[in-house]
């Protein structure tokens, strides 16, 4: 089986950080270290090749702003052509999927006086002031607020975005789209009622972001523990990470941070924890932030030669004082490049016969990809 396998050692490289782009804010210090970790392989046509990765600190906050002109690829030693690098939310498309939970403790949060027929009278703030009913806000309410702000920040016109809606199961699925009048109104009708079946909605979340092109993402919300799930946790991280997904969890009230945070770790996504569902629009805004800070490098390989069996590809960073640190990490061959190499074989414009693997090295402030050929049976599919 063909897989990119990523070897990364922790070096020193440097990079000018310049202003922000619009909603993303943050600053770097000499102190500073990265995570660099990448998402996608695509193939932009060869022999253009798309990387897609994501750079953060260890605080968690995104690198961005890098630039094209502080960046240098070599192929096998030979100097190549940087096409482009860009942020992914100005050009690739993203595919984002979003969870949230509904269950019977979205229906509210602290305390509340009732009366001798159960009916609520009045809520009590954090403050133990009295609050109406028809005043105040449930964990639903805030969620729903916060998720149709959030899924606004996304641009429509190239992204797709799909809802899972869930309680003690799925009970509401929207194919990924673009219409965000569809989106909103899927998210309004849901009722706060039931249990948690947290894990199976994560997997139908996966499911439904498989099915649109682009960087794929899921962001999901739960303020419960899973107690209705036919599915495991880990089960969810091998989905997961099958399909390349990261996913981003957040927590809400009482749930098992420790599983949530271990799911959102093992899949290259992020875990946010709060106690107040006021919060839920900050947190969404902090996502947003993260995953519209991913970068998508374009190069220009050189070589054409299909006698070359191993190319070393080398992208160097040039950033100030900032440390990259990142852990080895396996993926597959993404189905993009088997396709993309299939018809370029049928087309008998890239003469090559086997599978690709691609090795990632990071040492002296460089990534270091070999792209090693295999040899295959004519008659076997890539």
């Amino acid at each position: 089986m063909k897989h990119i396998i990523i070897f990364l050692l922790a070096t020193a490289f440097s990079v000018a950080v310049c202003g922000q782009t619009k909603n993303v804010t943050g600053k770097l210090s000499t102190t500073d270290t990265a995570d660099l970790t990448i998402l996608n392989i695509f193939p932009d046509s060869f022999p253009n090749v798309s990387v897609v990765f994501k750079a953060e600190t260890r605080k968690g906050e995104p690198v961005w702003n890098l630039t094209k002109e502080k960046m240098a690829v070599k192929e096998n030693s030979q100097p190549c052509n940087v096409v482009s690098l860009a942020q992914i939310s100005k050009f690739k498309p993203i595919n984002l999927g979003m969870v949230i939970d509904h269950s019977g403790s979205m229906l509210g949060e602290g305390v509340y006086a009732t009366d001798n027929n159960g009916k609520i009278l009045y809520w009590l703030d954090s403050n133990m002031n009295p609050i109406s009913p028809e005043d105040y806000k449930s964990p639903l309410g805030n969620a729903k607020a916060a998720v149709k702000t959030f899924v606004g920040t996304f641009n429509t016109k190239k992204d797709f975005i799909s809802v899972i809606g869930f309680s003690d199961q799925v009970y509401e699925v929207l194919p990924p789209t673009q219409d965000l009048t569809q989106i909103n109104a899927l998210v309004d009708s849901m009722q706060a009622v039931g249990s948690t079946a947290f894990y199976d909605a994560l997997i139908n979340g996966i499911e439904e972001v498989k099915k649109a092109d682009g960087v794929k993402v899921l962001v999901a919300l739960t303020d419960g523990q899973d107690n209705s799930s036919k599915a495991k946790w880990n089960e969810v991280v091998e989905i997961a990470n099958k399909a390349e997904v990261p996913v981003y969890i957040i927590g809400l009230g009482n749930v098992n941070s420790d599983t949530l945070s271990m799911i959102a770790k093992s899949t290259n996504g992020q875990y946010y924890y709060t106690n107040s569902s006021s919060s839920l629009n900050v947190v969404y805004q902090d996502i947003s932030k993260h995953v519209q800070a991913f970068y998508e490098l374009v190069y220009h390989s050189p070589n054409f030669a299909s006698a070359d069996s191993t190319r070393q590809i080398a992208l160097s960073f040039e950033v100030d004082s900032l440390y990259l640190v990142t852990n080895p990490a396996t993926k597959k061959l993404p189905a993009e490049v088997v396709a993309h190499l299939a018809k370029k074989e049928r087309e008998k414009q890239y003469p090559l016969y086997g599978g690709i693997a691609l090795i990632v090295l990071v040492a002296g402030g460089t990534i270091v990809y070999t792209w090693q050929k295999r040899k295959a049976n004519p008659n076997q599919h890539i």
